[in-house]
């Protein structure tokens, strides 16, 4: 039956309940059966919690306590860095390690936490690794699912060469020969991937061990996660990944589409282009159409 055995896992540090209610309740509305897990920071358990148990209390939610240089007052980020600075990170992976889980940015650490969450919670069938802020879903996410690794794509127009970020992200990562390899493709995006258990664990330890081959000193301020999905992809590094176009998969990453690209439902739900409902829905805060459409269903 679908839902069971699945599990979603987001990082939520320092997003306001009110922030996380989209995601939370679409979630629920879909009748989703697995499990949410959220990285939250200890202060926010209780109002994430309260929200959860008022908008979505079908939903089984799991609350994962974890500690981050970000929420701490500036003096004392100012003192761990300094200590940290101190330390021999390169000299032992295992230091290096709980160094990033704790002072590295959080599309960095999550990886982390997603890694201990699997492996201390064996049996899942399928798993989806996801932003929070900016995703909605409009249907099981996992329904019908038909195994493998499936990864979020921008429009085809958008290179990693050709857009900003992503180039910047490829250069300080990889450098420019990487760049010259892979920047003609099309960008994917990281926020959004969905696999069965044995492909989402070959895609975590594949991505920790991009993550730990580039020195402690850039890892801990920089995102460069998109730049690591994205050489994984081009390098076929992975086992036959499906790539999921806007508007014509389970994901439908539409943050830089046109507003004219968007068809919805009479009750506002986006439609791929066989009139069928996405399922997932990446980056529609980019486009008031869609935040009036979701939030009109979802808010009430």
């Amino acid at each position: 039956m679908a839902g069971q055995g699945n599990l979603v896992l987001g990082m939520a540090t320092g997003y306001a309940a009110k922030d996380l209610r989209p995601f939370v309740q679409s979630l629920a509305m879909t009748g989703f059966q697995g499990r949410l897990a959220l990285f939250v920071y200890k202060d926010q358990c209780e109002p994430i919690r309260a929200m959860a148990q008022t908008h979505a209390p079908s939903l089984e939610l799991d609350l994962v306590v974890v500690d981050g240089i970000r929420r701490y007052a500036k003096f004392w980020r100012s003192c761990f860095k300094r200590l940290f600075a101190m330390m021999p990170a390169e000299a032992s992976p295992a230091l290096k390690r709980r160094m990033l889980r704790f002072q590295g940015m959080p599309h960095i650490t999550r990886h982390f936490h997603y890694d201990d969450y699997l492996r201390t919670h064996p049996g899942f069938d399928h798993v989806m690794l996801t932003d929070v802020r900016d995703v909605v879903f409009q249907a099981e996410p996992f329904e019908r699912y038909e195994g493998g690794l499936s990864v979020g794509m921008e429009i085809e127009s958008l290179t990693l060469a050709g857009e900003s970020y992503n180039r910047k992200w490829i250069l300080g990562a990889y450098g420019e020969d990487m760049l010259q390899r892979i920047g003609a493709r099309q960008i994917s995006c990281a926020g959004v991937v969905i696999g069965d258990a044995r492909s989402m664990r070959e895609y975590i330890d594949k991505m920790l061990a991009e993550i730990m081959r580039l020195p402690f000193r850039i890892t801990k301020t920089a995102n460069y996660d998109q730049a690591h999905h994205n050489k994984l992809l081009y390098c076929d590094e992975l086992s036959m990944p499906r790539l999921c176009q806007p508007l014509s998969s389970r994901i439908a990453t539409v943050g830089c589409m046109q507003p004219a690209d968007f068809s919805l439902s009479p009750d506002g739900l986006l439609l791929n282009e066989d009139r069928q409902v996405a399922p997932i829905v990446h980056q529609y805060d980019r486009h008031p159409l869609l935040v009036d459409a979701f939030m009109a269903r979802i808010l009430t």
